[in-house]
C-alpha cells in the first residue's frame, strides 16, 4: 500500500466506536515543560475464544514530537503494513504561535504524500 493510499480521519470521541478492524491512532498533547507529546498506538480488532476483542499495541507513548511529524511516520507505518487508516487527534494546538503556520502548510510542507491523503480524507 502507498503512503498516499492511507485515510488520515480525526479520532472519534469518546463512547463512540470505531468500525475499522484495524488502524493506528495519533495522539498530540501538552507536556508539562510545555512541549508536545505524542502517543501512538496500533489498534486490531481480533478474534478470542469467539470473541471480539480490541488488541492495542503502543508504538510509542509520549514522545516529543509535533503532531505533524507523528503523522508522516504514522502513515508510513500503517501503508507499509496494509492499515487503510490513521485516526488522529490534536490537542497541543495551544502550544503553537500566532507566527506558525496552519497546520494544513505545515502537513504539506512535512510530506507531500501526507498533504495528499490528509486532504482526500477531509473531503
Amino acid at each position: 500500500m502507498k503512503a498516499a493510499e492511507v485515510r488520515i480521519q480525526k479520532a472519534l470521541e469518546p463512547g463512540e466506536s470505531y468500525v475499522d478492524p484495524a488502524f493506528v491512532l495519533v495522539e498530540t498533547t501538552v507536556a508539562d515543560d510545555g512541549e508536545p507529546a505524542t502517543t501512538i498506538e496500533y489498534v486490531a480488532n481480533k478474534v478470542v475464544n469467539d470473541k471480539a476483542r480490541w488488541q492495542v499495541v503502543t508504538l510509542g507513548q509520549s514522545v516529543p514530537l509535533s503532531h505533524v511529524s507523528a503523522l508522516e511516520w504514522a502513515v508510513s507505518f500503517a501503508a507499509s503494513r496494509n492499515i487503510p487508516v490513521v485516526y488522529e487527534r490534536d490537542d497541543s494546538a495551544a502550544i503553537r504561535h500566532a507566527a506558525a503556520p496552519s497546520s494544513g502548510l505545515a502537513v504539506a510542507a512535512a510530506s507531500p504524500a501526507l498533504a495528499a491523503a490528509s486532504s482526500s480524507a477531509a473531503k
